[in-house]
């Protein structure tokens, strides 16, 4: 997988519980979640095997902002990530695209109509999604879309960890000086399928707080020192594409 630096996500707030779940994780030469949550929140403030248990889908919030932080993931410059109804998952809004990279942000509103909520992106009309709760997806150039909802994955498999805010404050990264709200959840992607997968589960992390949106601090667009010392040795190499995984 290429190491490039682009993706975390910023919300506003999530309806989901906190029960935690004991998540595991794979072998993988590059830096791992522990690592990144480490650089970003200070050693030990969060722990990468404490994910919430019920992270599958969640209230339409009135509004939704959203900040690319970190990437770490040969897909990187072509992985999208949004959202999608619960209701009816093929109803998809794309928030970021591949080119996207750290510091980019979106601004959502949802506007109660019939049978569900209009859509409003950074002012422009993107559509309506059915229903009243929605799931967070990451779709890869490989055609495959892996939800937040395992069940509506193709092959069954959990590629979301999600983390509820600690309290404590970002220390490096696009966050820094961001307080870590307890309103607010990480979520952490692995974008390789079953078959393939390496489940570092830090290909896609992103913040996320379902309400008002959250701005992010002056200096959001840098990224921290500690993270990029980290892969200061990590090369590119050519991603493994799979013409169908299942």
């Amino acid at each position: 997988m290429y190491a490039r630096m682009s993706v975390l996500l910023l919300c506003t707030t999530m309806c989901a519980g906190n029960v935690a779940a004991a998540c595991s994780f794979g072998r993988s030469s590059e830096p791992t979640l522990q690592s990144v949550f480490d650089t970003d929140l200070g050693r030990g403030a969060l722990n990468a095997a404490d994910c919430i248990a019920d992270d599958r889908t969640w209230s339409v919030p009135a509004n939704l902002g959203a900040t690319i932080v970190v990437e770490l993931a040969g897909f990187a410059a072509q992985n999208e990530f949004g959202i999608y109804s619960a209701a009816a998952p093929a109803q998809r809004i794309e928030l970021f695209g591949g080119p996207d990279g750290a510091g980019a942000g979106s601004t959502v509103r949802f506007s109660a109509v019939a049978g569900g909520y209009r859509i409003s992106m950074n002012g422009r009309d993107e559509g309506q999604l059915n229903g009243d709760r929605l799931g967070f997806y990451l779709s890869t150039p490989t055609g495959d879309v892996f939800y937040s909802d395992p069940s509506l994955n193709g092959d069954r498999f959990d590629h979301l960890y999600a983390y509820r805010g600690t309290g404590g404050d970002f220390v490096s990264g696009p966050l820094a000086g961001t307080n870590f709200a307890t309103s607010m959840y990480l979520l952490a992607f692995e974008d390789l399928t079953a078959k393939k997968a390496d489940r570092d589960y830090q290909d896609f992390v992103a913040l996320v707080n379902l309400g008002a949106p959250v701005p992010l601090p002056a200096s959001g667009w840098l990224l921290g020192a500690a993270l990029i010392a980290l892969l200061a040795s990590y090369r590119k190499r050519a991603p493994v594409f799979e013409p169908s995984w299942g």
